[in-house]
C-alpha cells in the first residue's frame, strides 16, 4: 500500500499515461480487489472480469479523481459496484430464496432437526485454516444478493445506509438480507462446526 506522497506520485504518474504507474498500480491491488469482487461473486472469471474493468475505470476517470478518499478506497467502490453490476446481470431482478438452507420448524415451532455433539472451542476455529476455508465455500452457496450484503456490511465493513445504495435496496431490506444470510450461514455451520 501507499502512504499519501507515494499515493499522490502513484496518481500523477496514472494521469500522465506512465505504463510504469499502471503496473505498479496492478501489482499493489490486483490481489486484494480480486479476493474481494470473487467473494461477492463466487466465481474466479467474473472476478477477474470486474478487477479489470475497474483499473479502466481508474485510467478513464483518473482526472476526476478527487481526492475524498484513498486510492484504494475508491478501487473498492469501483470493484464493489462492477460485482454488484454483474450480480444484477445475472439474476435480473428476482431474488433467489434461502429457505433450502434455513432450519425448518414444526407445528409447535421447534426445530424439525436438532444437531447433536457440542460447540466447538472457538479458539480452535480461529486458528484454523480449515475452518477458514468451509466458512467460505459455505458463504459462496448462498444466493448471490445475500452473499453479497452480507460481505459488503460484515466484512467489509459498510454501513447499512452505504449498501442499501450500492445494492439499490431499502435500509430495511438491507437488514432483512443481512439477518436471514447470517442465520443462514449459522445453519450451514453449525453441523460443520460441532464436534
Amino acid at each position: 500500500m501507499f502512504n499519501a506522497d507515494s499515493e499522490l506520485l502513484l496518481i500523477n504518474g496514472l494521469i500522465n499515461g506512465d505504463a510504469d504507474s499502471y503496473r505498479e498500480l496492478v501489482d499493489c491491488y490486483w490481489k486484494s480487489l480480486n479476493f474481494l469482487s470473487r467473494r461477492m461473486l463466487g466465481n474466479t472469471h467474473d472476478a477477474a472480469d470486474c478487477v479489470q474493468e475497474a483499473f479502466i475505470q481508474v485510467l478513464k476517470n483518473i482526472q476526476g479523481f478527487e481526492r475524498k478518499s484513498s486510492l484504494q478506497t475508491w478501487l473498492r467502490k469501483i470493484v464493489v459496484n462492477q460485482s454488484l453490476m454483474k450480480l444484477r446481470s445475472r439474476t435480473g431482478s428476482r431474488e433467489e430464496s434461502l429457505d433450502a438452507i434455513m432450519h425448518q420448524f414444526d407445528e409447535t415451532g421447534h426445530y424439525i432437526e436438532s444437531y447433536e455433539g457440542r460447540p466447538a472451542d472457538v479458539e480452535r476455529l480461529q486458528e484454523s485454516s480449515e475452518i477458514r476455508e468451509i466458512v467460505r465455500k459455505k458463504m459462496d452457496t448462498l444466493p448471490d444478493i445475500y452473499r453479497a450484503t452480507l460481505i459488503l456490511r460484515d466484512v467489509e465493513g459498510y454501513s447499512t445506509e452505504e449498501v442499501a445504495r450500492m445494492t439499490n435496496a431499502t435500509e430495511e431490506n438491507v437488514k432483512v438480507r443481512l439477518h436471514r444470510a447470517r442465520l443462514a450461514m449459522r445453519n450451514l455451520l453449525e453441523p460443520v462446526l460441532r464436534v
